[in-house]
């Protein structure tokens, strides 16, 4: 309530009613407005469902199946290398994010720091970079559905595969975010279950646990090798390079949490659990596929080999599932065929949930247009959901184009414009970072939560970041191997963020007359919102002393 109307309410009161009424009355009145605050339908995200959507959004195909192309160019020692480091990068950049995103917990995430820290032209050009990446990630997914279920027949059309993933992405996004969070929860569930199932698998079939009784423990580290192909230096160098590059396109998860903060219940104690828990997601994941797929798969494994040249289809080509053909081992196949194709239906569902997202908050700055700014009664922005999923449809150039062809040109984009994006939030971090110490914010207690190792993971981001998107391509460089598409899918977004950024500026410089290239950093806001989110965080608090945990929700904090 504010000062204003409590006024109003004494004057009322004034004529003869006790003060202590007049006093009851307020308190009564401000229990309100925190239960409204406590209560918002548009924060529907619990911890559970933050957990569970960082896991999804960062858990696709490509841990599963695709990884079978940096092991057969890096080799077992290679691949890991590459994923551990790029590993690295995406933890650094966790702890960039979480001191901004615990601090103010707004819809748009890090898009609406980066304009509001840095510059309204540079959050606007990172913003459509973002959207541009998770529309290629939904259209990725929804192709690789069709994929997964050729392994099963060929005769279905890939046409009915990608509308039937469209139809059930907007009945799920469409009604609210708790229906949303929810559903989510429970499907990327099958995602840990299957990432565990796939690790024991592993441990159980390297010590003899399988039907011709193979004790192969680490063979294929010794035979072919840890590095694949003649071992020299820019074959290894390469081979670890490929890996890395696979990672930026593979390796994702905290940018989520931060776009999603708007939306959960009290969010500066969900957030940082959200945040810190991303170094397990990292090993139990990312580092343990790496390791396992070395284990299971030898480099140079003509089956896979085989498959990846000719593009089999679904989990045929997956480490996993050649290692299971070569051991006998029956109809395992076909389950991790249909948990992959689980997998891959959540994690589309999660990109389709962030792109809305991310171009709703863009219409709340004016930076897309203001139609994409209407919400149903839940929150839900529905008109940018519907407009999500309309640049889907693109999906259906697979039909005509070709599969395969079609993932890679997907594959090509999402990775460069994951470069991009993560070398704007490393940016963003330091501007944020320069701005506290500026207005001496810095060294007190005004970040609910500090991030690990800083400013050194902001510098971490933001060196590795550019260096691997400038390589990305070194392969086109090659005598006789330059091609224009492949360049225009590897180099584009940059080209794409620049036209965007100087489009943007030079709007911003000749008709709202801001001349300024960048905010000041004793002029960045570090007050707009945080009395809101101080309100809503007590608020939360005081409700969670009055309401007792059931049984379950204790059991989920334990869990999540």
């Amino acid at each position: 309530m504010s000062y204003e109307t409590k006024e109003k309410n004494l004057e009322d009161y004034s004529a003869g009613e006790p003060q202590q009424t007049v006093t009851d009355e307020i308190n009564h009145q401000d229990a309100d407005v925190n239960l409204a605050l406590a209560d918002d339908p548009h924060r529907g995200l619990r911890m559970r469902h933050v957990q569970l959507i960082a896991i999804s959004g960062s858990i696709g195909s490509a841990l599963f199946v695709s990884i079978g192309n940096p092991l057969t160019s890096a080799g077992p020692l290679g691949l890991l290398i590459g994923v551990a480091i790029w590993c690295a990068v995406v933890w650094a950049a966790s702890n960039c994010l979480i001191e901004m995103t615990c601090l103010l917990p707004v819809d748009g995430g890090f898009i609406h720091y980066a304009g509001r820290f840095v510059d309204k032209s540079f959050g606007m050009a990172l913003g459509w970079n973002y959207v541009i990446t998770q529309l290629a990630l939904i259209c990725f997914e929804l192709v690789s559905l069709n994929v997964i279920v050729e392994y099963w027949t060929l005769t279905l059309h890939p046409a009915i595969i990608i509308s039937v993933g469209l139809v059930a992405f907007f009945i799920i996004q469409i009604w609210s975010v708790r229906w949303f969070g929810e559903i989510e929860f429970y499907i990327s569930i099958t995602k840990v279950f299957l990432m565990i199932g796939l690790t024991l698998y592993t441990f159980i079939t390297m010590v003899g646990g399988n039907p011709i009784h193979d004790k192969y423990g680490f063979r294929f580290w010794k035979t072919p090798g840890p590095f694949a192909g003649e071992v020299n230096f820019r074959k290894v160098l390469t081979g670890i390079f490929d890996s890395l590059s696979w990672a930026t396109f593979a390796v994702v998860g905290p940018d989520y949490i931060s776009l999603i903060g708007g939306e959960v219940k009290n969010p500066r104690r969900i957030l940082p659990k959200a945040f810190n828990s991303t170094i397990y997601r990292i090993v139990c994941f990312y580092l343990t596929g790496a390791l396992s797929v070395g284990i299971v798969s030898s480099s140079t494994d003509e089956s896979l080999l085989g498959a990846i040249a000719a593009g089999a289809p679904g989990a045929a080509k997956s480490p996993y599932v050649i290692s299971m053909n070569r051991l006998g081992i029956p109809v395992l196949p076909s389950l991790v065929n249909a948990l992959i194709l689980i997998s891959i239906f959540s994690t589309g569902n999660s990109f389709t949930f962030v792109a809305s997202r991310s171009l709703f908050s863009l219409a709340q700055k004016g930076q897309a247009p203001a139609i994409l700014k209407r919400v149903n009664k839940h929150g839900v922005p529905w008109v940018a959901v519907c407009v999500t999923l309309a640049f889907g449809c693109l999906s259906y150039l697979s039909v005509s184009s070709g599969t395969v062809k079609v993932l890679n040109w997907w594959i090509n984009l999402v990775g460069a414009a994951q470069l991009v994006s993560w070398t704007c939030i490393a940016i963003t971090y330091l501007r944020f970072r320069k701005g506290l110490k500026s207005q001496n914010l810095l060294n007190t207690d005004y970040l609910p939560v500090r991030g690990y190792l800083q400013p050194f993971s902001g510098w971490y981001v933001l060196v590795w970041s550019p260096i691997v998107f400038f390589f990305s391509g070194y392969y086109l460089f090659y005598p006789g191997s330059f091609a224009g598409p492949d360049f225009v899918f590897a180099y584009g977004s940059i080209f794409i963020f620049l036209a965007i950024y100087i489009g943007s500026k030079v709007y911003q410089t000749t008709v709202k007359k801001d001349k300024r290239f960048i905010i000041p950093a004793d002029q960045i806001d570090f007050v707009s919102d945080v009395d809101h989110i101080d309100a809503l965080t007590q608020a939360s608090e005081a409700k969670r002393a009055r309401k007792p945990q059931t049984m379950g929700q204790k059991i989920s904090d334990f869990f999540f």
